[in-house]
């Protein structure tokens, strides 16, 4: 469910956020939230390891960083993520996005690869390859705007479609997600370097099988691909078959201090 606006207001002002400081962790896991997600909204992340700190990324115009316009050019968001994880993360660390979090988290990836830093793992969630996305549409019109999400993404919750307070503060930041997500354009470039790890729910009509299976193209090392049953925003619906999965990727015995 996503989070009310006071409490959204408490997140950091920096693109970079600490859920809670795991004093000694072998390994940093950043996650980049869904179109419109309050930054802190893969809560279930928090359970992937004791030993393992888990962050999040703000964008711009929300949470604490609602001050600022809505992010609308990649490079500059890319950039900006980049440099925030090698200013503040030390140590090892792997990037989880998911849908619209997931390209975030794979371009600031490849930039982070292009200056000799990268993560040890990618973990997608609900997206397509980069080269095998559908096209987004964003319709001019809010009414028609929610219909589109709820038709392709069932993504915005009953309880925020009652309130018409809390669709009208939730709305701007889903449509600009989305229109970020409609401007994306793959450019082709060296393979990741590290592991894929890639979730998407079988029923997704925004994630094809074959456009899952491409993420076997952009790494020259490991990538392992699971299908869940269920639509765009089934992560939640098998939470401990994906943590069994994520500390298997992440496990220790894979990454050391």
């Amino acid at each position: 469910m996503p989070t009310a606006p006071d409490d959204l207001r408490r997140v950091t002002a920096e693109p970079l956020g600490r859920t809670v400081p795991v004093p000694g962790a072998r390994l940093r896991l950043i996650c980049f939230p869904h179109s419109g997600a309050a930054p802190t909204a893969l809560r279930w992340a928090q359970a992937v390891a004791p030993d393992i700190e888990v962050w999040h990324a703000v964008l711009p115009g929300r949470a604490g960083r609602a001050d600022e316009p809505f992010a609308t050019r990649w490079e500059p968001l890319v950039t900006e993520f980049a440099d925030a994880v090698q200013a503040r993360v030390g140590g090892p660390y792997a990037l989880f996005g998911q849908s619209l979090g997931a390209m975030v988290a794979f371009e600031v990836a490849r930039e982070l690869q292009r200056r000799g830093a990268p993560p040890v793992h990618l973990i997608t969630s609900a997206s397509a390859a980069p080269d095998g996305r559908l096209p987004v549409e964003v319709p001019a019109d809010d009414q028609e705007l929610i219909r589109t999400v709820d038709r392709h993404y069932a993504g915005i919750p009953a309880e925020v479609l009652a309130v018409p307070e809390l669709l009208a503060y939730f709305l701007p930041p889903l449509r600009a997600d989305l229109e970020l997500a409609a401007a994306y354009r793959y450019a082709a470039g060296p393979r990741l370097g590290f592991p894929v790890t890639a979730f998407a729910g079988d029923r997704d009509l925004t994630v094809p099988a074959a456009a899952l299976a491409g993420w076997h193209a952009h790494t020259a090392a490991d990538c392992e691909i699971h299908r869940l049953d269920g639509g765009h925003f089934c992560l939640g619906d098998h939470e401990e078959q994906v943590l069994a999965v994520i500390r298997r990727r992440l496990g220790a015995d894979r990454y050391d201090r």
